[in-house]
């Protein structure tokens, strides 16, 4: 004869079974859902912060590039000087002690008038009293190279 419990105990323990394993795949589902996203957010705010950005620019600074500029030019090598200040200006285009080394390295270089024309827009973008007076300390330095020619 045929014993009509046993199937729905098997039913059960299926049902159980299937409940438990849903639940497990729904639970699995949202930890994996939950460590990509946190993942997403990790990378994208990571290729869009500030870190990366501070270490390029800790050294890629207008006077960073102009005091290195000046190293450069106690040491005669006004090519690299050159250099040093143009990318300052490139940084900050408004920069007075950016054109103020290019003033001088061109005047070293023997080129007074470009010399003169840098010390000139020096004097226009001075900003405070620091300011104005390198630009004045570096016309009087011009004149003198170029009398000594």
């Amino acid at each position: 004869m045929f014993n009509n419990s046993r199937p729905s105990v098997s039913i059960k323990k299926n049902r159980y079974a299937d409940h438990h394993a849903d639940h497990h795949a729904d639970h699995h589902a949202d930890w994996t859902n939950l460590i990509c996203s946190i993942a997403c957010v990790f990378f994208f705010t990571a290729a869009c912060g500030p870190i990366i950005a501070y270490h390029q620019t800790a050294l890629d600074t207008p006077s960073r590039h102009v005091d290195n500029g000046m190293k450069f030019l106690q040491i005669s090598k006004i090519d690299a000087a050159v250099l040093e200040f143009s990318r300052a200006t490139e940084l900050n285009p408004e920069y007075a002690p950016a054109y103020t080394g290019l003033g001088l390295a061109y005047g070293r270089m023997g080129d007074f008038t470009k010399g003169y024309e840098f010390i000139e827009l020096a004097t226009k973008k001075a900003q405070g009293y620091e300011q104005e007076s390198a630009v004045k300390d570096a016309r009087i330095q011009l004149d003198a190279l170029k009398k000594n020619l």
